[in-house]
């Protein structure tokens, strides 16, 4: 797969489509993201928004979001690989590089409509979803802070209202055995309806250990368990109760030192665990028929999240540094909005938001065989906001939109440096007391505005462009390891970003074509900071380090050939240049040159490829075929230009027998290249001749089987 037959592809994708009449109009795919009264179908939401179905996650036999990493352009969800389900999400180059708890992402993460206060506990198993959503650029009037690089929004499926259910058992090369099931149903009358669904995993581990110990890395045991019930007392009102409980238990990262090993050989003498337990409950209700036929939203939310690991950063055979970590982390939150038409032409939603969080980390390291001293911090975070988002339709096709949100956050923390401050590990590390050395707080308040024009020519094809400020939290760094400088605190990250674009129904409805630029100016930049040391084993700290621009273009087609045949296909550009550097980024002693080095996290090209096609058999059912194939450049992955963020070929491959539609056989393969991906990539020099390089799965093929039944009708839905 050539990138220039991709470009070709997209670039005639709307002449191409006018051959395709007897192809089927493409199905509507909604999304919730402007936060109104109802769904709205993403091809006419004037930013750029990709959804991702429950058809494309189970073609994709996706386990979590990091399975979607190369789905989408300028799009990478990766982890950074310390430990289970830890999130280094990067959208448009803007991204985090680490797992200190209390630094706040670029990249919002959202679970039915409740964001995800940090990076812990984010990559997790996906359970019965009905979407994923990804927006991409700031969204700082809708959903706040911290989503400067975009948003994920993941959708959980609701009760329906009918008497059915489904079960699918997976299982793969690792050995990787899942097992998933949900039932649901209704009362009488159909006021109440609800769901209940469970997934079980076990993973023996995909890696082999060339220690000499040996034995495999990776094993991973880990359960998931939603119920959800919804109750419509009247035509007038619906609640939502959700429910999760999630645990995770295996193995630490399977760590490479690049320096001695190539393709997926390691060898360690400590496998570590990582452990994570998460529960969360969501209630979302929804009270229609207001003035201005509108609609009041109330979303709350409540979530727990605990994570302990212990990982071999060094990399080696030899006990030369370990790393043991502990995170708590407890939220509340609470989102009350209104949606409704004014005067036939004017659209309002108004709301306000408050959250509220508790963190608390504890470390410890093993340098050479010998642990030292506990350290670690607590921090008391809370923010609230208002915002006011309004679409006036000026003229017939013309559509102005206008919006504010204004915020004001604090956060106060102790944190108890390492070497610095006396703690105790009483039982373990969950139980370690600490003496701290630093206390303190601070507070940060600001207004980000946005205004957009849209402008519809019929057809279903439609021209927009918009401004929007995104801000990134300032705040304090909990992992304070350098007997120097100050856990904070560091500025907010701000960013003014322009985005024009243009969306189009082609062939009559049986293809589309979207077409994003970008154009972003990023002030005080909040990196990390980090530097391997022989007492410390690292240095790490959080600095504004720079200004920045970062601009590029985007483009995604989605085409039915015929009956059988779909395509779908995206091309990302970005590039990006430090205006400005105030912090040694090369720790060479000055921020002279330091210009010249390259933006973390930004991946020059991105593109991808996927190609669908079914056919009937009679009675036999149906067969289906796909195959995916996308690309992403490597990309630097610390400030000094030390490490690679790789890049490289992803292919999958799946094929699908239906021999009813109550069950089916899937043969798949992720990975089909063997290609070599890692998370992460740290140059260990000043500690040991190493790289720490967690690795990411290579080829794995796998057999699935699902089904599913249905009983009586569904009951009218009453939610709009």
């Amino acid at each position: 797969m050539g990138l220039r037959y991709l470009i070709a592809l997209l670039l005639a994708g709307p002449a191409s489509a006018q051959s395709v009449a007897d192809a089927p109009v493409l199905e509507v795919v909604v999304t919730t993201a402007t936060k109104k009264g109802e769904a709205q179908a993403a091809q006419d939401v004037a930013t750029a928004v990709s959804v991702l179905t429950t058809e494309y996650l189970v073609a994709r036999q996706a386990t979590d979001i990091e399975d979607l990493s190369y789905a989408l352009p300028n799009v990478a969800l990766d982890g950074i690989g310390t430990g289970k389900g830890i999130a280094n999400f990067s959208i448009r180059g803007l991204g985090v590089a680490g797992s200190i708890p209390s630094i706040d992402p670029t990249v919002g993460v959202f679970v039915d409509g409740v964001y995800l206060g940090m990076n812990y506990g984010v990559i997790v198993d996906m359970l019965d979803l009905e979407a994923v959503e990804v927006l991409r650029g700031p969204q700082g009037l809708l959903f706040g802070r911290n989503v400067t690089g975009g948003a994920v929004l993941l959708r959980s499926r609701r009760p329906s209202g009918s008497l059915s259910g489904a079960a699918a058992l997976r299982v793969e090369t690792g050995l990787d055995r899942r097992l998933t099931g949900s039932i649901e149903n209704a009362s009488a009358d159909g006021r109440i309806k609800a769901r209940l669904s469970a997934s079980a995993r076990d993973d023996a581990g995909w890696f082999r250990n060339a220690a000499p110990q040996g034995g495999h890395v990776g094993a991973e045991r880990a359960r998931v368990l939603r119920p959800v019930l919804t109750w419509t007392p009247s035509d007038a009102l619906d609640v939502t109760v959700t429910y999760e409980r999630g645990t995770s238990d295996g193995d630490g990262p399977a760590t490479q030192n690049r320096r001695r090993f190539g393709g997926f050989g390691l060898a360690i003498d400590e496998p570590g665990f990582s452990a994570v337990d998460w529960q969360h409950a969501i209630v979302e209700a929804n009270r229609r028929a207001l003035p201005g036929s509108g609609q009041v939203t109330n979303v709350f939310g409540w979530r727990s999240v605990g994570h302990e690991s212990l990982a071999d950063i060094d990399s080696t055979a030899e006990p030369i540094f370990h790393l043991l970590a502990f995170t708590e982390q407890e939220q509340v939150s609470n989102e009350l909005r209104y949606t409704g038409w004014f005067r036939g032409r004017w659209q309002t939603t108004l709301g306000g938001y408050v959250f509220a969080q508790d963190i608390r980390y504890r470390e410890r390291r093993a340098l050479g065989s010998t642990w030292g001293a506990p350290f670690g911090g607590d921090q008391e975070h809370w923010t609230a906001g208002v915002f006011w988002s309004n679409e006036f339709e000026l003229a017939d096709g013309w559509i102005l939109n206008v919006g504010g949100r204004y915020t004001v956050e604090r956060k106060d923390v102790e944190v108890a440096t390492a070497g610095n401050a006396t703690c105790v590990a009483d039982a373990g590390i969950a139980d370690t007391r600490c003496r701290f050395d630093f206390r303190d707080g601070d507070r940060w308040r600001n207004l980000t505005p946005k205004v957009g024009l849209q402008r519809w020519l019929g057809s279903g094809r439609q021209f927009y462009g918009h401004y929007t400020r995104g801000f990134r939290s300032g705040g304090y760094n909990l992992r304070n390891t350098s007997p120097v400088a100050a856990p904070g605190p560091f500025d907010e990250e701000e960013q003014d970003a322009f985005e024009v674009g243009f969306k189009a129904e082609v062939a009559d409805g049986r293809g589309r074509l979207n077409v994003a630029a970008f154009h972003s100016i990023v002030t005080d930049l909040q990196r990390q900071v980090t530097r391997a040391d022989a007492t410390a084993g690292a240095f790490q700290v959080t600095a504004n380090t720079a200004d920045a621009t970062i601009r590029g273009i985007e483009a995604e087609i989605v085409l039915n050939l015929s009956e059988s045949v779909r395509i779908e296909a995206f091309l990302g550009l970005a590039d990006g240049r430090y205006d400005r550097v105030r912090h040694d980024l090369d720790g060479d002693g000055s921020t002279f040159g330091d210009e010249r080095l390259a933006l973390p996290r930004l991946a020059p090209l991105s593109y991808g490829l996927g190609v669908r096609y079914g056919r009937d058999l009679g009675g036999f059912g149906r067969l289906t075929a796909r195959l995916d194939a996308a690309h992403r450049d490597d990309s630097e992955i610390t400030d000094d230009n030390r490490g690679t963020l790789d890049g490289g070929e992803l292919v999958a491959a799946s094929l699908e027998l239906a021999p009813s539609s109550a069950l089916s056989l899937t043969l798949y393969a992720r990975n089909l290249l063997d290609t070599v991906f890692r998370r992460s990539d740290f140059d260990l020099s000043g500690l040991v001749d190493s790289t720490y390089s967690p690795l990411k799965e290579g080829r794995v093929v796998g057999l699935a089987i699902n089904g599913r039944f249905d009983g009586a009708s569904p009951a009218p839905s009453r939610r709009p």
